[in-house]
């Protein structure tokens, strides 16, 4: 029996083409995972009728529906309830978005390896569909340094993700009240001393586009992102420059996109 899951959230913005991409690159791993999906709310008809026949062909293990739109969180949580009994390594996966064929057994391997490590992640690629930009996302490697890196920036990719299942034991699930469902996970995992590391390498392709800035401008999710900053920084005594850095990436979520381009260009790197 196979001991990984791969799980996927699906709502009605996502492309069939950009999906069969990610799909592919699901299926064509150096290690296999089964694919367990989860409908959030209502898709087209050509998406729901090309995952039936996913489903009918043994090509994806679950696919489960629901007419209403509750958000990533609760259809992560929805789908780590029917995995977490029967798998122990669970990857993360979006639509729209292209692991590298080696991904999950380099990921798998290392948490054999390193029985303490809990999750692990790695680099992205980002690439503009509209100009063909191509950008690596570096992150930290170790807990300690992923840790301080909360400070800045989010210390994960959280579409890198593969987590072993205790990691639930000891955090729960994602909180569904939450926008910035990833940052919230990673500061109560950190809390608990819950061990996490980054393989210093690409292991999935991200699209981006010109209007992704300018999308991103929620104030809502802004102040949540200060807020838990701002809740890391007393927890971790970062300090003046914990709390400094709270508030800039507040303003910086409500700069204009083009500037928002620029800065995250180079605080990214």
């Amino acid at each position: 029996m196979n001991n990984i899951a791969a799980i996927m959230s699906i709502y009605k913005n996502d492309s069939l083409s950009e999906l069969k991409e990610a799909l592919i690159s699901l299926y064509n791993q150096t290690k296999k995972a089964d694919i367990f999906i989860q409908l959030d709310g209502k898709v087209s008809y050509e998406i729901e009728s090309f995952l039936e026949q996913e489903f009918y062909e043994g090509k994806i293990k679950y696919l489960g529906r629901r007419d209403e739109n509750r958000g990533l969180a609760y259809s992560l949580n929805e789908l780590l309830q029917v995995v977490l009994p029967k798998y122990t390594y669970i990857v993360r996966m979006d639509a729209d978005d292209i692991s590298v064929p080696c991904r999950i057994e380099k990921q798998v391997d290392f948490l054999e390896k390193y029985l303490t490590v809990q999750a692990v992640g790695g680099w992205i690629e980002e690439f503009n569909v509209n100009t063909g930009e191509r950008q690596i996302i570096r992150y930290g490697e170790f807990h300690e340094e992923l840790k301080r890196n909360l400070i800045k920036r989010n210390p994960l990719a959280h579409v890198t993700i593969c987590f072993r299942n205790t990691f639930f034991d000891t955090i729960s699930s994602y909180n569904t009240s939450m926008l910035n469902e990833d940052f919230d996970l990673w500061i109560r995992a950190f809390k608990k001393d819950v061990m996490l590391h980054c393989l210093p390498e690409v292991l999935v392709k991200v699209r981006t586009s010109n209007d992704f800035f300018a999308r991103r401008k929620n104030i809502q999710r802004a102040k949540e992102v200060m807020f838990l900053k701002l809740d890391a920084s007393n927890h971790f005594g970062f300090g003046l420059k914990g709390y400094f850095y709270a508030v800039a990436h507040f303003m910086l979520f409500l700069s204009p996109g083009w500037l928002k381009r620029i800065l995250y260009k180079k605080m990214r790197r």
